[in-house]
This record gives structure tokens, sequence and C-alpha cells, in this order.
């Protein structure tokens, strides 16, 4: 009698565990593929962050940065924390509706703009994601040429 008690419990951990991660990996495809677009003026021109499937992601803070970050995003606890690969930043959000919403706690904020708890960023509509693409072939392209440069040399 107390292994089929001993069972039961375990199938209902079970359970719960698959309907969390589930929920988890939910969120996780609300932003993926996705760019959101800083609901302040950014430096120079949009702030933007894109997401992608792969648990990458990119962020320009405008047109006036030199710097454009990237690396990996991951969500826990329903805070997604961008994790930035060439500088020491950290800095994370919640999703709220079709809003990312920064958290300062814990976050390290960003290069040239520094932006407030509870600042919101919005999601990009499709027009808006097709310019963002064609930028980032653009820049594909300069790097691509700037290589050959080098190469050359």
């Amino acid at each position: 009698m107390k292994k089929k008690d001993l069972l039961a419990v375990f199938v209902i951990c079970l359970i719960i565990s698959i309907f969390a991660a589930c929920s988890t990996n939910k969120e996780a495809i609300n932003i993926c593929g996705k760019t959101y677009v800083y609901d302040k003026e950014g430096f120079g021109s949009d702030f933007t962050i894109s997401f992608y499937e792969d648990n990458k992601f990119h962020y320009s803070e405008g047109g006036l940065s030199s710097y454009i970050g990237y690396g990996i995003w991951e969500i826990k606890n329903k805070i997604i924390t961008l994790h930035d690969v060439d500088m020491p930043f950290c800095n994370n959000f919640i999703l709220k509706g079709n809003k990312l919403v920064w958290q300062e706690k814990n976050s390290s904020n960003f290069l040239y703009l520094k932006i407030s708890d509870g600042d919101t960023f919005s999601e990009a509509d499709e027009n808006y994601m097709n310019t963002e693409k064609d930028f980032i072939m653009y820049e594909k392209e300069v790097e691509y040429f700037m290589r050959k440069l080098i190469d050359q040399r």
C-alpha cells in the first residue's frame, strides 16, 4: 500500500515538473525571432534588442553607438537575462504582454545609454523587423569585405 502512495506522489511531482518546463519554453517561444524597440529615445536612433531561437541576441543602442552587443539569453523564474559576450554586461527583463520591462536589480545597464528601472521595450511589427534584417545583412557584408582587406595585407 505504501509503495502505491509513493508512486502516486512521484507521478504527481513528475507531472508538475513537466508543466513547469512547458511554461518556461512557452515564454521562450514568445520572444524568439522578435525585435523589441526602446519606448524612449535611443542613442541617435532606435535602441533595439533582437532575440533568436538559438538563445542568442544582439542589440544596438542606436545609430550613434559604435558598439553592437550580442550574446546569450536565458529565462529563469520569468526573468529574461541577457549575457553580453564582449562586455561584462548582464541585463534582466520581464515580459509583460508585448513589452520587455527592464529590471534594475542584478542588471549592469548598457554602454552608452543608461536606462531606468521599469523602462520598456515594445515588440516591433513585421515591417520593422524586415528593415532590421536588411541592416544585419549589410553589416555581415561589410565584415566580409573588411576581412578580405585584412587578409590582403
